[in-house]
Formats: structure tokens, C-alpha cells, sequence
């Protein structure tokens, strides 16, 4: 992920202050693979695995930002991208965690049909579209999950920026997914959609660095994988993501 500061020389220690405040919260969204690891390179959970819990978080207490009308993010769907051309399922179905305090069931996940031809992006109930971050466009197709809205404040939330957290300082909702993979040889996750503010909708989407992705069906090692170091398929599709990232 690159971060482009402004052209000018010097900033006023009050702007850097205002700029740094944001990547010190925790996102309204997140993603986060159970036994996964954090690769670096695509600022994404991976797992190697085709069958594995799949967490939606929703820091709730955190949605009254924006002079939000009522606290929660509304709509919520999640993206699966995957390489047009594969044929292969992807199933979600609700479940809970005992890694920490869980105790509602997630809203089963419905899938949208009609959505995701290749090259399309999905788009935000602003009318928005998600940023593609180097997973959408020409080589990529998706499903769509919808799984409600999270208002609940009934676990504790923290940053799974790139380990699993140490401290939980917020509180709000957890859907956890159980996900088989067949026939793919990657989906990547995105979660996202919209707040309640007093005139207009306020769409939010779980960070980059806060993505997931099952690489189940690549022959290369697991560490290998992890690096993105792979041969063959994998390092193509690798090369197309870095390339997607710098461009946009």
C-alpha cells in the first residue's frame, strides 16, 4: 500500500497530528481468517486451507461517528472474488467462535445472484463502488453474501491490523462463517456497506490491510505461498495483484 503525502515540504505539527489519528482506530469493518497468517506484501490474512472460519467484525460502538441517526453498519454484504474462468463453490454458513466472547449467531449468509460478472466491482448501497485495491477488474469475478445488519454490542473488539489482538478496547459484533472453497485456487474476501448518518448513507468498507483470502487449491508450499514467492499460476496471479495495487 503506498501512502502519497501532499507536495508540500512542510507540514504544521497540527496537521500531522489530525492525519495520524485515523490509523490509531479501529476499523468499523474488519476481516480475519482463524489459524491464518498476515502476508505483508497484500496486507491480507491467508490461509491455505479450504475450510475455515471466516470473521465479519463490526466495531458498533464506534458507528455513532458522523452524527450517525443510530449506531451500527446496515446492509452488510460480503464480496468473494475469484479468478474468472475457475469453476468451483464457495459456501458460508453460520457459526460462532471460542477464541473470545461470542455468543450471538450470525445472520446466515444469502447469496445474491446476478452480481459479479468479470470485470465488475461491487458497489456500495451509496452508489459507490468498492475500491478495487489490486483483487477487482478484467480477470476477476465475484459472488455477493448478504448477512445483515450489525447492531449488536455483544463481544469485544479490537485492530486485527496484522496479528491477533492483545487488547479489545471496543464493543460490537461478530459474524463468523464457516467456508468451503472447492475448485478455486484463490477467493478473496471483502466486507462493506453503510452507516446511518442524520441526511445521507455513509458507506464503509473493511480496510485493505484488514482483508482475507483462501488460497486452497495451489500446489506450492504454504510459506511459499505466504511470501508470494509461488511458481507458476500463483506467481502470475501474484504479479497481476501488484501490478492492480500500484495502479490504483
Amino acid at each position: 500500500m503506498k501512502l502519497h503525502l501532499g507536495r508540500k515540504a512542510v507540514l504544521s505539527l497540527a496537521g500531522l497530528m489530525i492525519w495520524a489519528i485515523p490509523a490509531f482506530a479501529i476499523p468499523d469493518l474488519q476481516l480475519y481468517v482463524e489459524g491464518a497468517q498476515y502476508d505483508a506484501s497484500t496486507q491480507t490474512w491467508v490461509t491455505t486451507s479450504n475450510n475455515f472460519k471466516l470473521w465479519v467484525i463490526g466495531d458498533v460502538e464506534n458507528t455513532t461517528h458522523g452524527a450517525a441517526v443510530t449506531p451500527g453498519i446496515f446492509d452488510v454484504h460480503i464480496a468473494a472474488a475469484f479468478l474468472t474462468g475457475e469453476v468451483g463453490t464457495i459456501t458460508l454458513t453460520a457459526t460462532t467462535t471460542s477464541l473470545l466472547t461470542d455468543p450471538s449467531i450470525a445472520a446466515a449468509a444469502v447469496y445474491h445472484p446476478g452480481l459479479g460478472a468479470d470485470g465488475t466491482i461491487p458497489k456500495m448501497d451509496d452508489g459507490s463502488t468498492l475500491p478495487q485495491h489490486g483483487i477487482y477488474g478484467p480477470g476477476t469475478s465475484w459472488n455477493q453474501y448478504d448477512i445483515g445488519d450489525f447492531t449488536l454490542m455483544d463481544s469485544p473488539i479490537g485492530d486485527f491490523i496484522n496479528a491477533y489482538p492483545t487488547t479489545f478496547p471496543d464493543l460490537g459484533q461478530i459474524n463468523v462463517y464457516d467456508v468451503s472453497i472447492t475448485g478455486y485456487s484463490m477467493v478473496h474476501f471483502d466486507a462493506y456497506n453503510h452507516i446511518q448518518a442524520k441526511r445521507k448513507i455513509m458507506s464503509l468498507n473493511a480496510p485493505f490491510s484488514h482483508d482475507s483470502e483462501g488460497t486452497p487449491n495451489v500446489p506450492e508450499p504454504a510459506s511459499l505461498l505466504l511470501l508470494g514467492l509461488g511458481m507458476g499460476g500463483s506467481a502470475l496471479l501474484g504479479l497481476r495483484r501488484r501490478v492492480k495495487r500500484d495502479q490504483h
